[in-house]
């Protein structure tokens, strides 16, 4: 029994404790460092790269006017009223507003699907490209039940996008969302879809 005892602690003298190793030792072997390590490469199906560059150059930057005649809801502006101002847009009766958002190229001769707040009501709508070129649009078409409208600028060999099936996606898969409402570079940003509504008819 004597005999036992003392193997048993000499064992566990020898075996190195857990727990030993440093803390830099623990860090190099974290899996965090392992994928930022020189050896590895993120394969193209993880990353976005591919992606952001086939949509950004087909995503517009959309900016509308809007002009609002004067007597329609009786508001003043205190401040143009205290400094003797003419309303804005320098046009008797009349008050000038700007709204912007993004577009989508759809089709090589200069569709373009945007939404239908975006543009509703404007006299005029700009439409900037990735590569800076400016085209006025015209208002095709608008539905307000589903927030879309349709524009059209002139010319042709635009890049576009073509329309996917959303019916085919699956919950967990991941999407991509790219926009343009400041009128600055696009902007790429990504989610998983969390869940689907399914429509069912009565």
């Amino acid at each position: 029994m004597i005999g036992g005892i003392v193997a048993l602690a000499g064992v566990n003298f020898l075996m190195p404790r857990q727990g030993a190793s440093s803390f830099d030792e623990k860090q190099q072997m974290s899996f965090v460092n392992l994928l930022s390590g020189k050896d590895f490469k993120i394969p193209d199906g993880i990353n976005f790269v591919a992606s952001a560059q086939l949509v950004t150059p087909a995503v517009v930057h959309v900016k509308s006017q809007v002009t609002y005649t004067g007597g329609g809801s009786g508001q003043r502006d205190p401040l143009q009223e205290f400094f003797w101002l003419p309303p804005e847009g320098g046009r008797p009766g009349g008050q000038q507003g700007m709204s912007s958002g993004s577009g989508v190229i759809i089709s090589p001769d200069g569709y373009i699907v945007t939404n239908n707040h975006v543009v509703e009501g404007a006299d005029k709508v700009e439409i900037s490209l990735e590569n800076n070129k400016r085209f006025t649009a015209t208002v095709v078409g608008t539905d307000p039940s589903t927030d879309l409208a349709l524009l059209k600028i002139e010319g042709e060999n635009f890049p576009f996008v073509r329309f996917g099936d959303s019916d085919s996606t699956q919950i967990g898969e991941w999407v991509l969302a790219v926009g343009n409402p400041f009128d600055l570079n696009s902007t790429v940003t990504a989610g998983i879809i969390s869940a689907k509504r399914e429509t069912s008819e009565f």
